[in-house]
């Protein structure tokens, strides 16, 4: 511990005279209290917040020590230098941060797995949206299609039932004027009608 202290001016006088020097002055009264302040206070933290929260255990041992002074003395300000534990107590406090921070690791990995499994869902559900998208297009392309056909056919149907002669005006459009080279006997000759 170190404490850093003032003796305001006007009071050097009263120093020496009830105290003989400064020496004295601090051993009486600031490094009897000292202990104790530093006692009560550290008590009410444990080892590990009075290695975290060094600043405030700081504070708190100065403003106890401020309180517990009085004399030609200003305590300006006390600082723990060193906060030692016996070794095995120092090793249980580093097993204890190993595992806290391999607890983290385990749930920045459950974290980072739970996001990884988010993106994963995502992605199937656009996959999944765009084979369905693809199948309904598809479906609809085929249902065109089919009804295309069918509206075809219609027409094809009504055109032959209102025109008894088409078949034979497409027939003798697309023949080349070649007769067959063989005919089955008795069979009558192809596109043409005789008249009777």
């Amino acid at each position: 511990m170190s404490v850093n202290y003032s003796i305001p001016g006007d009071k050097a006088g009263l120093v020496y005279s009830d105290y003989g020097n400064e020496e004295n002055l601090m051993s009486r009264l600031v490094e009897r209290k000292l202990m104790a302040q530093v006692k009560n206070v550290f008590g009410q933290y444990n080892a590990a917040r009075a290695i975290t929260e060094r600043a405030k255990l700081n504070a708190d041992i100065q403003l106890a020590l401020q309180e517990a002074v009085e004399g030609p003395v200003t305590i300006e300000a006390v600082q723990v230098e060193n906060i030692d534990f016996s070794a095995a107590y120092e090793a249980k406090i580093e097993e204890r941060m190993s595992a806290e921070i391999e607890v983290q690791k385990l749930k920045q990995n459950a974290e980072r797995e739970k996001v990884q499994a988010e993106i994963t869902v995502t992605k199937a559900k656009a996959d999944a949206d765009a084979t369905r998208a693809q199948a309904q297009a598809d479906a609809d392309a085929a249902r065109l299609r089919g009804e295309a056909e069918a509206a075809a056919i219609r027409a094809k149907g009504a055109a032959l039932r209102d025109n008894p002669n088409l078949v034979e005006l497409t027939a003798a459009e697309r023949w080349n004027g070649v007769l067959p080279t063989t005919m089955v006997p008795g069979g009558a000759t192809p596109f043409v009608r005789v008249a009777p």
